[in-house]
């Protein structure tokens, strides 16, 4: 309600009827120059949160699902300069919407209320299916249930970097469709949309804007969700509170996630279950408890090896082999981290990045730096082809390290500098440190 009164409050300010100089009656001599078409397109894409909507989009307003017609509206619409095209997306200034949303009538048969909920329903259900096309290449060990796209147009991504400039590209848009299904109501977007975008988040490192999300989608599942769907949340809550190093906040998120896994029984519980204790053990071992990690580790690789789930398996593997090298038990380490490798393949390459990483870890500690060094490369590749910002950024770091003990500064001048790019795309955190260290090295 506040939003819709200070949408009214920019008309009413910049309404001056003595000096003709009303932007509301500028408005209405474009709005009544426009066709039935039009008039109803420029009501909806007030309705839609903005900040701008792609050409697909715009097609899935037309209720009557007439693209052509659709596209001869926003021709119009652009023509009339009511809205917007720029760079492939359209987009309406602040006042035009504000006219839209209490001026225009449009139109149609029946309740303007139930319109506009079927618009606002349309408008998240398209954003839903295409983010949740892209994060299929992020994360393909992910279930949601989203059921299948009937009534919008969804965009398949080619590759994993065409679904992550398509993230690019809405981002914003799909932001502000998150606060509209939370302020609407609408349970299953509040938490569908959150959890479809959080790999990307994790990607590009918006961990505020993750934990934003994910509060309202916690809340939203708790009502509508099975549990095991619920655990889930809670995971991607643990994953983005340890992203930020808070593994207090992380653990007791991961323990509601147990908790709700064990309830059921079935297969996806049991997955649920894996998972829920794998990401509670790695937060044990930033917590300094590795006996307790252990414990949850070897669980985990019980029921992975039960499911059967090779990725998962892998990753309790490598977990333990981490362990063991916490404790300076360097032979261990490398033979469960070594069957990590054997067992995880090239099916999952981010489960296969992070063993390359533990591995380049405990040959390095061996001093082994020349298989060290070689095992970092082929991990990092792997994140920068993932767009793993973050952990691209780590793994550098710690390469650089390596390359200066070998006498490659050179090389190591250049890590360090891709470090210094992926932390000013993150937001800046850390530029500082990096700057003094190629300082040095230079």
């Amino acid at each position: 309600m506040r939003d819709l009164r200070e949408e009214k409050d920019k008309l009413d300010v910049l309404h001056f009827p003595e000096e003709d100089l009303s932007v509301r009656m500028a408005l209405a001599c474009s709005e009544r120059a426009l066709s039935d078409a039009a008039r109803r397109l420029l009501w909806q894409l007030a309705v839609h949160p903005g900040p701008s909507i792609c050409w697909d989009a715009v097609m899935d307003l037309d209720p009557a699902g007439e693209p052509t017609r659709a596209d001869r509206a926003v021709e119009e619409l652009v023509a009339a300069s009511l809205v917007e095209f720029r760079s492939d997306r359209y987009s309406l200034h602040d006042l035009v919407r504000a006219f839209a949303r209490h001026e225009i009538d449009p139109g149609v048969d029946g309740p303007r209320r139930d319109f506009e909920e079927a618009t606002v329903r349309q408008v998240l259900e398209h954003q839903l299916q295409n983010v949740r096309a892209c994060d299929r290449l992020l994360d393909r060990y992910r279930t949601l249930p989203v059921g299948d796209p009937d009534a919008v147009r969804v965009c398949v991504p080619e590759n994993l970097a065409h679904a992550m400039t398509l993230l690019d590209a809405e981002y914003d848009a799909v932001q502000l469709g998150i606060q509209l299904a939370y302020q609407k109501g609408l349970e299953l977007y509040t938490w569908l949309l959150p959890m479809a975008l959080v790999t990307y988040q994790w990607c590009r490192h918006r961990l505020g804007d993750a934990l934003r999300g994910l509060a309202s989608a916690r809340e939203a599942a708790e009502g509508v969700a099975a549990p095991v769907d619920c655990a889930m949340v809670y995971r991607m809550l643990a994953g983005t509170h340890w992203r930020l190093e808070e593994f207090e906040m992380a653990a007791a998120q991961l323990q509601r996630a147990v908790l709700l896994s064990r309830q059921d029984d079935s297969e996806s519980g049991r997955l649920s279950l894996a998972r829920s204790l794998h990401t509670l053990a790695l937060t044990l071992r930033k917590q300094g408890n590795g006996a307790a990690a252990e414990g949850h580790h070897r669980e985990a690789l019980e029921l992975y090896r039960m499911l059967p789930d090779p990725s998962g398996e892998a990753a309790a593997l490598n977990g333990i082999g981490t362990l063991h090298h916490d404790r300076g038990e360097d032979d261990e380490a490398l033979r469960l981290c070594e069957e990590a490798l054997r067992v995880v393949g090239a099916a999952d390459p981010r489960g296969k990045a992070d063993v390359l990483y533990t591995l380049a870890e405990i040959r390095l500690s061996r001093s082994e730096r020349t298989e060290a060094l070689n095992l970092y490369r082929q991990a990092y590749e792997i994140f920068r082809e993932l767009e793993h910002w973050h952990d691209e950024s780590k793994l550098l770091w710690r390469y650089a390290d390596a390359l200066v003990a070998v006498g490659r500064s050179h090389e190591a001048v250049q890590a360090l500098e891709r470090v210094l790019v992926l932390r000013e795309r993150m937001g800046g955190d850390g530029t500082r440190e990096v700057r003094d260290r190629l300082e040095k090295l230079r």
